[in-house]
């Protein structure tokens, strides 16, 4: 399937990559192997929103099909990016108005001076981002002088850090190797290497494909870490504010379509990715979507994990060592929760589309 590369280590090129591709139209893959000009930012006509394969991100599909941006009164074009790093780089180069990415990932732009306003906090990770080790490896302290892989400044070395930091260890405990996250599978299978951290749908495949593999740590022991926004160019909110108000109404019709219809949703999903609705089924699962009163808290300033500033300054203070970016930005004046609460206020986002057992704080 074609899958998200969930990096923050394109992020030094972001800045860069704004510059060049300003005047040159960047090309948006189509089916069929075709493209077509991702437009620049208008103060009228479509706003266009750039998104990739994430549950949180596919399910604007649903919004598209059932008509919820028509019935909330607004035009919307939505821009589908096979590789998640070229949408970090349109919305980097303005050639979107908005675009699906995390909060890590909205840290590059934010240090090099873009103005960008969260708008929708649509999921956290729970369960999609994993540590895993091959067998007779039954905790992260047994990776103690084991090799460990995954590559360098993305949210999965940010988790692997994290893992670290729960079982009293660091990163020069063990014997840390940089591989590409989707080159992890074939390493440990080949064993060159005795755990690795990634992200779906390598997690499935390495588990599917090498026997005794588990996972040792995931997601869901940091809830809230690795939220997936909705992120806006600042000037658009600025000047459409009643649009992106419409379009912050019409996800959470499609969270009460979703809920309402969840077979079908999960279809929808599938279909847009390629994928098997089976496996779309598990990898919705290990995404926590939110509902307006979960988003409001994580719009929230509070010493919560799932607070958008505890979790912007912890992944920030990483990228920053990481040499991904060259300071703390100022994020939280990226943080608008005004659409949100405006939707919550009028009876929306009441429930997500399942009923989660995992409780975040």
């Amino acid at each position: 399937m074609r899958y998200k590369l969930r990096t923050s280590l394109a992020l030094t090129c972001v800045a860069l990559a704004g510059i060049l591709m300003a005047g040159c139209g960047k090309e948006e893959p189509a089916p069929g192997g075709t493209s077509t000009p991702v437009a620049t930012p208008a103060a009228t006509g479509p706003i266009t929103i750039g998104y990739s394969d994430w549950p949180g991100w596919t399910c604007w599909d649903i919004a598209e099909k059932q008509g919820f941006f028509k019935k909330e009164g607004v035009d919307v074009k939505l821009v589908w990016f096979a590789n998640y790093t070229d949408s970090l780089n349109a919305f980097a180069a303005k050639q979107v108005d908005a675009n699906c990415q995390t909060w890590g990932d909205t840290m590059g732009p934010l240090a090099a001076g873009q103005d960008a306003k969260v708008v929708i906090v649509n999921d956290n990770s729970a369960g999609n981002d994993a540590m895993v080790a091959k067998a007779g490896i039954n905790s992260v302290k047994d990776l103690k002088g084991k090799t460990v892989a995954t590559e360098l400044g993305t949210v999965d070395h940010f988790l692997m850090l994290k893992a670290l930091e729960a079982n009293g260890m660091k990163e020069s405990d063990v014997k840390y190797v940089n591989i590409k996250v989707q080159d992890c599978p074939a390493a440990m299978i080949g064993g060159k290497i005795d755990a690795c951290v990634v992200w779906e749908p390598n997690k499935s495949q390495l588990l599917d494909k090498m026997k005794g593999a588990h996972v040792i740590f995931d997601s869901k022991s940091i809830p809230g870490l690795i939220p997936d926004l909705l992120v806006f160019q600042g000037p658009v909110v600025a000047s459409r504010k009643a649009d992106v108000q419409k379009i912050v109404n019409a996800w959470y019709d499609t969270m009460a379509w979703w809920r309402a219809n969840p077979d079908e949703a999960v279809k929808i999903m599938a279909a847009r990715t390629g994928s098997p609705v089976t496996f779309y089924k598990g990898f919705i699962m290990g995404t926590r979507i939110f509902d307006g009163p979960e988003a409001l808290g994580a719009f929230t300033k509070s010493t919560k994990v799932t607070s958008l500033y505890t979790s912007g300054q912890s992944v920030a203070e990483f990228l920053v060592a990481a040499k991904q970016i060259p300071k703390v930005p100022d994020f939280e004046s990226a943080l608008d929760m005004s659409f949100t609460k405006a939707a919550v206020d009028a009876g929306l986002g009441k429930q997500p589309p399942y009923d989660y057992k995992l409780k975040v704080d």
